[in-house]
């Protein structure tokens, strides 16, 4: 198979995948939480992160990042912390409270997807179930 005719299809699924789970859940939190500060949250929980990995991650300028890390802090979700040898260095982490709403975005979120999929049959929970398996298998390969 070729690298452009798998690229095509990427191409394609991407907004029906939007369509279809990102919206929908992004929806559900949206009075709490826009999408890139429940990114930042999602990127801080698994380790500490200073402004510009975090702005390399999600694809801003570290100036974009500051009020959404402000508000984050303000919130009580995430801490600035200075390094201990370079005071220039500050990491963010997640805070006790990021970590229980990370969680409860979690279970939330499993049930809107479960909500979503209670149409497909049997055959097709399985079959979608092997499709995103491999999918993410592969997926994680890339760099």
């Amino acid at each position: 198979m070729s690298h452009i005719k798998t690229a095509e299809t990427l191409f394609h699924l991407i907004p029906l995948l939007d369509k279809k789970f990102i919206r929908p859940v992004a929806q559900h939190f949206k009075p709490q939480l826009t999408q890139i500060q429940f990114h930042v949250l999602t990127i801080v929980r698994e380790k500490k992160a200073t402004m510009t990995e975090l702005a390399n991650e999600i694809l801003l300028s570290k100036q974009q990042m500051t009020p959404i890390i402000d508000k984050l802090v303000t919130e009580g979700l995430v801490q600035r912390e200075y390094d201990a040898i370079d005071r220039r260095i500050i990491r963010i982490s997640i805070t006790s409270s990021g970590l229980e709403l990370c969680e409860q975005a979690k279970v939330q979120t499993i049930t809107v997807l479960q909500n979503k999929l209670e149409c497909l049959s049997e055959n097709d929970l399985v079959s979608l179930d092997k499709v995103i398996s491999e999918f993410s298998r592969i997926a994680h390969k890339l760099p």
